[in-house]
C-alpha cells in the first residue's frame, strides 16, 4: 500500500516508529480479512453540457458531462473489499480504539488500489480500439449526486454479483466499496491526471493536483 497516502488520510505530516508499527499491522490485518470482488459493464453514452445518458438513461451532471466530454461509450465499475474488512474494523472499535483509524486509512487505500488493479479489462478493451480510460467518477462527485448509486447498482446487479448493498441514504455496505462511470477517449490528454479533475471541492483535504 502506499505510506504517503496512508498518512495523507490520518493528516500525518510524517511517520514515526510507533505508526510505522501500527500501519504495517493495520496492513496485515486488511489484506488477510479482505475478499475483493468487481464487477463492470460496457455502455454507449450521449454527452452535453447539462448531464450524460448512459445506455438510453438520463443522469443530470454538470461535472460528470464535463469529465465525460467527448466519450461516446464508458464503462460503469462497482468495486468491494467485501464484509470482512467492515467486521475487522468493528471488532478493533470494542478491543482497541487507536489502531482504528490506521485500519481505516489503511483500508481506503488499499480499495482505491484494489480498485484500479481489476478495472485491467478495461485497460485492455481501451488499447486494443486506441482509446483511453477517464479516471473513474463516481456518485459523489461534483454534482454528481449520490443518489444516482441506484442507478449504476440496477444496471450491473451490483448486490446480487458482488454482495454491496444500499441504504436508504444510497451509502454503500461493504463501506469499503467503490463505483464509478469511466469513459473512453479518443483523446489521451485528459486521462492521466489526478481522480479529483473534475471535483469542485477545492478546499478538500485530499484533493489532488494534475501532476500528483
Amino acid at each position: 500500500m502506499d505510506k504517503q497516502e496512508i498518512l495523507r488520510y490520518l493528516s500525518a505530516p510524517k511517520s514515526n516508529p510507533n505508526l510505522d508499527q501500527l500501519i504495517a499491522r493495520a496492513e496485515r490485518e486488511i489484506v488477510q480479512a479482505a475478499n475483493p470482488r468487481y464487477v463492470s459493464g460496457h455502455f454507449t453514452i450521449s454527452v452535453n453540457n447539462e448531464g450524460v445518458y448512459i445506455g438510453g438513461t438520463y443522469l443530470p451532471s454538470a461535472t460528470l458531462a464535463a469529465h465525460l466530454k467527448g466519450c461516446q461509450e464508458a464503462f460503469l465499475v462497482a468495486f468491494t473489499l467485501g464484509p470482512g474488512v467492515d467486521t475487522l474494523i468493528k471488532r478493533y472499535e470494542l478491543v482497541e480504539m487507536p489502531l482504528v483509524p490506521v485500519l481505516q486509512a489503511c483500508a481506503a487505500v488499499y480499495t482505491e488500489e484494489q480498485a484500479d488493479k481489476s478495472q485491467k479489462d478495461l485497460e485492455e478493451y481501451a488499447k486494443e480500439r486506441g482509446l483511453y480510460l477517464r479516471p473513474r467518477y463516481s456518485p459523489g462527485y461534483g454534482d454528481f449526486a449520490l443518489s444516482n448509486q441506484q442507478f449504476l447498482f440496477d444496471a450491473l446487479q451490483v448486490s446480487k454479483k458482488i454482495g454491496i448493498t444500499l441504504t436508504e441514504t444510497y451509502l454503500m455496505l461493504p463501506m469499503k466499496s467503490i463505483t464509478g462511470v469511466v469513459g473512453l477517449s479518443p483523446d489521451p490528454s485528459l486521462c492521466h491526471v489526478g481522480r479529483c479533475m473534475s471535483c469542485s471541492a477545492k478546499n478538500c483535504p485530499f484533493r489532488k493536483s494534475a501532476e500528483g
